[in-house]
């Protein structure tokens, strides 16, 4: 494990770092920047420690997860993992000496997971004062992640503006957005997003934004401008299981510290990454966790790092980006399709990436069950299938709400909607 001792004027003196924004192509060195992943699910030791394997593989340090008040799993992860395992209680409604437990036995925060479906107005109010009281964070406010068919859902929006509302009103209370990136799909949400900030200095976002390719994807600009101006907002995470955790953490370091092409950005299709200044990058992957989150800061410590109370140093912010290549749609079908046609057919345009990736493409029925594999191996440029509007077991489908579903690696994954009349 490093034992490098991490201060404020070191961060940034390390050979290499001034690189135009434009030109890099490169990973940073993270012996000196930790990682805090503030959105994962992991089950139990075997996963705790597969995880730790995986941090250190892609300069992760610490990993946020789920757990249902079980003190032996907490007990676990600081005295066996170094404390690189924290974890965060589930649950919609508490009682403040609930919420006191919680922190007592060494949860870091609240998943509350409403969705669009339950609003955040219903949550107790004498639970969340307590938690502003006590410092513990709702640390996934889980209504930012939209509904499964379609992304602009009046229902969807309905329910970020009654969080908006309970979180302006509760300003003792810190909240974290779960899959804050769905808000900046386009530029009207970041216009939305700003305001946002603007209103609740209590309001914090995580990066995880893992569907939904075909969403108008924002300027690319005026994404990358967001995260400077707002970068003590937002917090790294990547939603992934731990056998998804490899590639999710590459990808999503890669978005955040390079200007390479990458096919399966967040915010629709393919694009650039986002390079953005290394004060920028300390903000999001730990200094803000450290900042708001109880045991982040102190977990960091005991690895041997020392945590300013003063925010990283700002380093000069380079001109604007501007290879910004027009939108492309990874998959490309019809919209309607009739079960007495020909066949329905599909194209996967993967010209924009760099290299094959293993790969499949898969139809799922409304309740996301599969229906049928169209595909199954390597992928790359350009390829055109066709499906019968049978299943796997040869019989005819019935008209409804299907989905196609292209997973890479295992882990990058592309959905679009149609219907069969």
């Amino acid at each position: 494990m490093r034992s490098l001792i991490m201060k404020g004027a070191v961060l940034f003196l390390w050979a290499g770092i001034l690189f135009n924004a434009g030109a890099q192509q490169k990973l940073y060195d993270t012996a000196h920047m930790p990682i805090v992943d503030m959105h994962t699910h992991l089950n139990g030791p075997d996963e705790y420690r597969q995880c730790v394997r995986t941090m250190d593989e892609w300069g992760g340090t610490l990993s946020i997860t789920l757990n249902r008040n079980d003190t032996a799993l907490v007990a676990y992860a600081r005295d066996s993992l170094q404390g690189r395992i924290l974890m965060a209680g589930r649950g919609l409604r508490f009682s403040p000496r609930e919420v006191e437990r919680m922190k007592e036995v060494g949860l870091v925060g609240l998943k509350s997971h409403l969705r669009y479906h339950t609003l955040a107005s219903q949550l107790r109010e004498d639970q969340i004062k307590k938690m502003g009281e006590l410092g513990f964070p709702f640390i996934a406010l889980h209504v930012a992640d939209p509904p499964e068919d379609h992304y602009y859902n009046e229902n969807f929006m309905k329910a970020q503006q009654d969080a908006e509302r309970v979180i302006h009103n509760n300003p003792q209370t810190n909240f974290i957005m779960a899959h804050g990136f769905y808000l900046t799909n386009r530029d009207a949400d970041i216009d939305t997003l700003r305001k946002f900030f603007d209103r609740n200095p209590n309001l914090y976002v995580d990066i995880v934004c893992s569907k939904w390719w075909d969403a108008p994807r924002p300027s690319y600009n005026k994404l990358r401008r967001l995260l400077i101006d707002y970068k003590d907002r937002f917090l790294f995470g990547t939603d992934f299981k731990v056998t998804r955790h490899a590639p999710a953490f590459r990808f999503l370091r890669e978005k955040l510290e390079t200007a390479k092409p990458l096919t399966f950005g967040m915010n629709g299709g393919p694009g650039p990454g986002l390079a953005l200044p290394l004060d920028v990058l300390n903000h999001i992957y730990y200094w803000n966790a450290a900042r708001i989150i109880p045991g982040v800061r102190q977990a960091l410590e005991k690895l041997g790092y020392e945590i300013s109370d003063r925010p990283p140093a700002a380093q000069p912010v380079k001109p604007d980006l501007t290879y910004d290549p027009a939108p492309v749609r990874v998959l490309i079908h019809e919209e309607a399709a009739s079960p007495d046609a020909d066949g329905f057919k599909v194209q996967i345009d993967l010209s924009a990436y760099d290299r094959s990736l293993p790969g499949r493409l898969e139809i799922m029925d409304y309740k996301k069950k599969k229906v049928k594999t169209l595909y199954k191996g390597m992928l790359g440029g350009k390829r055109s299938l066709e499906w019968d509007f049978t299943n796997d077991a040869g019989e005819k489908i019935k008209p409804g709400f299907y989905r196609l579903w292209l997973i890479l690696e295992e882990n990058k994954s592309v959905e679009s909607n149609f219907t069969v009349e």
